[in-house]
C-alpha cells in the first residue's frame, strides 16, 4: 500500500555489501524514499472525495491532525462527511483516533438527533461509540482504537433510524526511524580510533523479579544488571541505563554506575496494557547490552487462598483441631492474590460457618496490602466438624 511507504525512512543497510556500494546505495535510497512519499499523496490525492486532502508535509500523513475527510456521500436523503483526526492510524494497539460524522439535509443544515452506528466490517482494531446521536452540529463521534496490524479497515456508517449506509476505509500504518549524528571529522576519527582500541570487554547480564505481574498501574519489578569483564571480575563505576524496548510502563532508576560487585537496580512500573514487556539495560561506552521479559497478565482477583493460625504460630492450609470448650480460637486468615501471585487490595471477602458449630469474628472485610482479611474462629462446645468458607464475588 503505498501510504505505508514512508517506513524505509528507518530501513537497515543491505548486508553483505561493501562500504563503497552501501554509500552510493544511500543516494538510491534517498531517490527511492522521495518517490515513496510522492506516491503516498499522489495516491491519498487520487481516491477523490473519500480520502484525506494532501498534508503539506507528506510524513504528517502519520500524525494526529484537526480533521482529515474520509467519505463524502449520502444516507439517503441526507449529506453527511465523516473526518477523522488521523489520515492513517499508527499500528501499535494504543492509539486512538476519533471518527466524526456529520450529517446535513439539502440545504446545508446540521440535522440533529439521528443516531448513528459504525460498524467495523473489515480489518484490525475496535470502535468505542462515544456521541452516537447526532448534535446540535449534526455531528456524531466514535473512537477507533488502533490493533497490531497496519491493514486497511472497511468499515460502515449506518443511519439507525432509516437503515442507509455508507461504507468507506480507514487506513494504519508503521513507521520506523533512526537518527544519524553528525559530528566534525575529527571528533569522528576520534571515536572510531577508541573504538578499534577497545573491543568488546564486558559480559551484561540483566534479571528481573517477579517476572509476570498484574496490569494494575501499582505492581512492580526490581531490575538488576550485573557486569562483569571477560575474566569474570566485576566492572565497577560503569555507567548503566535501563529502558523498554517493547511494551508499556515506567523504569525508575537512582543508581547511574555499578557498584564495587558490577551491580546496578532499577524499578519497572507496570501499566494497565496487558502482553510482554521487553527491558534493556545498556552499558554506554561500549553499547553492551542485555535484555529481559516481563509478562503483564489481567488484573483482578483470580486466587482466595485460606488458612489457620494459632497462638503459638501454627499454620493449618486444609484441618485443624480445637478442643469443643467454648474458648479455643484460632485466627482465620483469607489471602486474596492475582494470576501471578501478587497480592490484591482492597478486594472484599465474606466467610460462612458452613455448620454453625462455633463463632466467627470478622475483623475486617477488605483485604490489606498483603491481600489478606482476618477472623477469629472460636469453637463451639458441641463435637463435630466445621467449615468455615471464605469467599468473593466480582464487583
Amino acid at each position: 500500500m503505498a501510504i505505508s511507504q514512508p517506513v524505509v525512512r528507518g530501513a537497515s543497510p543491505v548486508k553483505g555489501t561493501n562500504s563503497r556500494y552501501c554509500a552510493s546505495n544511500l543516494v538510491v535510497r534517498g531517490v527511492i524514499r522521495t518517490v515513496c512519499l510522492i506516491a503516498a499523496v499522489v495516491f491519498a490525492a487520487a481516491v477523490g472525495s473519500a480520502q484525506a486532502s494532501t498534508p503539506l508535509d507528506p510524513l504528517s500523513l502519520f500524525d494526529e491532525q484537526p480533521a482529515y475527510v474520509l467519505a463524502e456521500g449520502a444516507l439517503g436523503e441526507l449529506g453527511v462527511i465523516v473526518e477523522c483526526d488521523y489520515a492513517t492510524v499508527p499500528a501499535d494497539s494504543e492509539t486512538e483516533a476519533t471518527i466524526t460524522a456529520t450529517l446535513a439535509d439539502a440545504d446545508g443544515a446540521p440535522v440533529a438527533g439521528r443516531r448513528l452506528a459504525l460498524l467495523l466490517l473489515e480489518g484490525d482494531g475496535r470502535l468505542i461509540p462515544e456521541e452516537p446521536i447526532t448534535d446540535a452540529d449534526g455531528g456524531a463521534s466514535f473512537i477507533y482504537r488502533a490493533g497490531r496490524l497496519a491493514i486497511t479497515n472497511r468499515l460502515e456508517l449506518l443511519d439507525v433510524n432509516t437503515g442507509e449506509r455508507l461504507e468507506f476505509t480507514l487506513q494504519t500504518s508503521l513507521t520506523a526511524e533512526v537518527t544519524v549524528d553528525l559530528v566534525s571529522p575529527s571528533v569522528y576519527e576520534s571515536r572510531v580510533a577508541s573504538a578499534m582500541a577497545r573491543p568488546d570487554v564486558f559480559d551484561l547480564t540483566l534479571t528481573a523479579f517477579p517476572e509476570a505481574l498484574p496490569a494494575d498501574e501499582v505492581s512492580t519489578s526490581r531490575l538488576t544488571a550485573h557486569l562483569t569483564y571477560k575474566d569474570g571480575s566485576p566492572a565497577a563505576g560503569i555507567p548503566v541505563d535501563f529502558q523498554i524496548a517493547s511494551g508499556s510502563g515506567s523504569v525508575t532508576q537512582e543508581q547511574e554506575l555499578t557498584d564495587r560487585d558490577g551491580y546496578i537496580t532499577a524499578f519497572y512500573r507496570v501499566s494497565n496494557r496487558i502482553g510482554t514487556v521487553v527491558i534493556e539495560a545498556v552499558e554506554l561506552t561500549t553499547g553492551e547490552r542485555a535484555s529481559v521479559e516481563i509478562t503483564v497478565v489481567e488484573a483482578g482477583p483470580a486466587k482466595l487462598k485460606l488458612w489457620l493460625e494459632d497462638d503459638a504460630g501454627g499454620y493449618f492450609e486444609e484441618r485443624a483441631v480445637l478442643p469443643a470448650d467454648g474458648i479455643a480460637s484460632f485466627v482465620v486468615v483469607a489471602q486474596v492474590l492475582s494470576l501471578v501471585d501478587t497480592p490484591i487490595a482492597g478486594a472484599t471477602v465474606h466467610f460462612k460457618l458452613a455448620d454453625r458449630l462455633g463463632f466467627l469474628e470478622v475483623l475486617e472485610e477488605e483485604t490489606d496490602g498483603n491481600g489478606c482479611v482476618h477472623a477469629i474462629y472460636t469453637a463451639g462446645t458441641f463435637t463435630g466438624t466445621e467449615r468455615i468458607i471464605a469467599y468473593l464475588v466480582s464487583e
